[in-house]
């Protein structure tokens, strides 16, 4: 596995970071054993790098296997909040610490997908408190989470930016304000500016899987990137995801098995019809259906992000 410091921030990051998302109840609702099973051999098997999120609801998997890794200090977990105020921030800090069970945390980012530039002064007081966190050392390195490419570059302006978590495939899908030849160049300004950077959505959420190996090596051909977020459920996803990481030959039959997995369900007999769901897309991949009775995918958009699940009052949706 190779490893890469991220930016100035002091961290040695594994090129392949685990994203958690996919095993929570946004996803695939795995049970805390199975998948923190699962996050236990991907520590043993070399990575040491594993984004979470507060609304993922996963600090319990991670716990899971923190308890039971032989060398939990050398795990760097990143994790990200929606908080806007102070004290909402302050809180989702202690809620990571305590339930992940650690001291610090390695980066806590502000999960700001689709806000734009003014970001840093709409949530300014979630900022301070995790400027004021760092300060004391229950977080390491701060930064934002973002699809967007102007954001990328206001950022990268900002001294006290460690990290820079950007959505980025070879496709464009779900950039917000330019493409990914913009979003590179955005990238690469930051990485000179010392930013520490690591990319979302390679595979555009399982839209690019039909190209799963163009995907990876599109993002990993990109020097500006330590690392790149990659959501994973089963074992057949990590074996694959790890043997790809470590240039060794792949298995065709397991690249088979992953085009197969993923898909967006809507429990139709739940569906209250509210539009919820389509007003928090972050891609615009949703709209009504003829009657405009059922919202409709397009899966040319869709990046299975999973962020219109918990907008939806019914529980109606599931990103699997």
């Amino acid at each position: 596995m190779k490893y890469t410091q991220l930016g100035s921030t002091g961290l040695e990051v594994s090129e392949l970071c685990f994203g958690v998302l996919p095993m929570g109840p946004l996803q695939a609702d795995i049970s805390v054993d199975q998948g923190g099973e699962l996050l236990l051999e991907a520590m043993r098997r070399g990575i040491n790098f594993f984004d979470t999120a507060q609304m993922y609801g996963t600090y319990g998997h991670l716990r899971y296997a923190l308890d039971r890794y032989e060398q939990p200090e050398r795990i760097i977990i990143t994790s990200k909040s929606t908080a806007a105020g102070y004290d909402d921030m302050d809180a989702a800090v202690r809620q990571a610490l305590y339930e992940l069970g650690r001291d610090h945390i390695d980066v806590f980012l502000l999960h700001a997908a689709r806000a734009g530039v003014e970001l840093m002064e709409k949530r300014a007081g979630a900022w301070q408190c995790l400027l004021d966190h760092k300060s004391r050392g229950t977080l390491r390195a701060v930064g934002v989470s973002t699809h967007s490419v102007p954001v990328v570059r206001m950022l990268a302006a900002v001294p006290e930016v460690d990290v820079i978590f950007p959505l980025l495939n070879y496709r464009s899908l779900g950039i917000l304000g330019g493409d990914a030849e913009a979003m590179q160049a955005a990238t690469e300004e930051a990485a000179q500016r010392g930013k520490g950077l690591y990319t979302m959505k390679l595979l555009g959420g399982g839209a690019l899987l039909d190209d799963i190996l163009a995907a990876f090596r599109y993002g990993r051909s990109l020097r500006q990137f330590a690392a790149h977020a990659v959501g994973m459920n089963y074992r057949g996803e990590l074996e694959f995801n790890l043997r790809l990481f470590n240039d060794q030959p792949i298995d065709e039959s397991a690249l088979k098995d992953i085009k197969r997995s993923k898909h967006w369900v809507l429990m139709e007999i739940l569906c209250a019809s509210c539009g919820a769901c389509i007003d928090g897309c972050p891609s615009q991949a949703l709209s009504w259906n003829d009657s405009g009775s059922l919202p409709l995918v397009d899966d040319s958009k869709c990046i299975l992000c999973g962020y219109c699940a918990p907008r939806c009052p019914e529980f109606a949706i599931r990103v699997k």
